[in-house]
């Protein structure tokens, strides 16, 4: 009878390490996805920390849980893990809180009460301290304060699905719904942890929790591989045109109309024999950017210095210079400028470099028509987004 018994807690404990791997390895990557921003000015991006802490302490507080559940006999130790397992678990709303109070989430929530919120979910932590026993009805009804934040928490991610456009959209997607997945597997472990059913009947619901969680953190998995930068909410909408030009020979390479023009009307201004590219960015700055990058480059007599930002009448120049060749010249046309434009350009001169580059350093020995050269690109720009 003892050897099916410590058979049944090692099944246990080891299928629980089994969501453990899996929930840091996926709290990781979200760190990663965010470090990896991190030197580029995307508030936004601080989401990445909020997924990656919800993840960290929901499998976290639960593991001390089941250490003192199944393996501490000495009621004082059992106490105290048990405890740090309750109140590792609080965390797991406590810590995105911090994050989503941000001012630049403002915009999303009401964020005085998301704080407000927040003060209240350390109530249940402080109890932990303070009460006789765990079991006690007045704990219990301060976990409706972790609770009421985790619903918020869960609104916050409503809104961000709602707002979010292209690529980005589809991943919050996946995350709420692998969260969603995920989130009822808690309250079967309060169940198991607070021991109110037959043992065998508290195996199946642990069982079961298990398989739960396993299924919504591969969908989680899913929606962090190949995650994009989390831009303004309104980037997109801000896009109007991008060209790739020669720098010498005014030659366009490449044309993108982001303002859902038709295809044959993009081919036909890639193809156009009177440079209506060309044309356009005179209308707008006489001269075009690169005669105007000239005359500065000429006047403060240093080829290295470009630039970046030009605004003029209702629209904002984003301008990039190639690495691989530096007569490579990226122009966003946008509508107003956004601290993540830069890095969508950057983004977008990377991927054209990184496809392209052999073909751009033999740029003059070639002899094909260039807009049927590059016009595969116009797919990986719809990718960026």
């Amino acid at each position: 009878m003892n050897l099916q018994i410590n058979i049944s807690v090692e099944i246990q404990f080891l299928s629980y390490l089994v969501i453990v791997i899996l929930g840091l390895q996926l709290s990781l990557l979200f760190f990663y996805k965010y470090f990896k921003l991190k030197d580029i000015h995307l508030p936004l991006n601080r989401v990445l920390l909020v997924f990656g802490y919800f993840i960290l302490f929901i499998v976290l507080g639960p593991l001390f849980v089941q250490i003192s559940r199944l393996f501490v006999e000495d009621q004082f130790l059992y106490e105290i893990i048990y405890r740090l397992g309750w109140g590792i678990s609080f965390f797991s709303t406590i810590m995105p809180s911090f994050f989503i109070i941000k001012k630049e989430f403002s915009i999303v929530i009401n964020i005085n009460y998301a704080k407000f919120l927040l003060i209240l979910n350390f109530i249940p932590v402080v109890t932990l301290v303070f009460i006789n026993t765990i079991r006690s009805p007045f704990f219990f009804a301060t976990i409706l304060f972790v609770v009421i934040n985790g619903l918020y928490i869960i609104q916050f991610m409503i809104i961000l699905v709602k707002k979010s456009v292209g690529k980005i959209k589809k991943k919050f997607k996946l995350f709420f719904i692998g969260s969603m997945v995920s989130l009822p597997s808690l309250f079967f472990a309060i169940i198991v942890a607070i021991e109110i059913l037959p043992p065998i009947i508290h195996e199946i619901i642990y069982i079961f929790g298990i398989i739960e969680l396993i299924v919504g953190f591969t969908i989680i998995y899913y929606s962090i591989i190949d995650f994009p930068p989390f831009y303004e909410f309104e980037w997109k909408n801000n896009l109007k045109k991008l060209f790739i030009i020669n720098n010498k020979n005014k030659e366009c390479y490449f044309f993108h109309n982001f303002e859902n023009i038709k295809d044959s009307q993009i081919k036909e201004a890639n193809q156009s024999t009177d440079n209506n590219f060309m044309n356009e960015i005179d209308n707008i700055i006489p001269g075009s950017i690169i005669g105007i990058e000239q005359i500065i480059s000429t006047i403060i007599r240093s080829d290295n210095e470009k630039i970046n930002i030009i605004k003029k009448k209702n629209s904002v120049f984003c301008v990039e210079q190639g690495d691989k060749l530096s007569d490579i010249t990226y122009i966003l046309i946008i509508k107003q400028e956004l601290e993540s434009i830069n890095h969508f350009l950057k983004l977008i001169k990377n991927q054209f470099e990184t496809i392209y580059g052999e073909i751009l350093l033999n740029l003059e020995n070639l002899k094909e028509d260039k807009y049927i050269l590059f016009s595969n690109f116009a797919s990986i720009i719809d990718n960026l987004q």
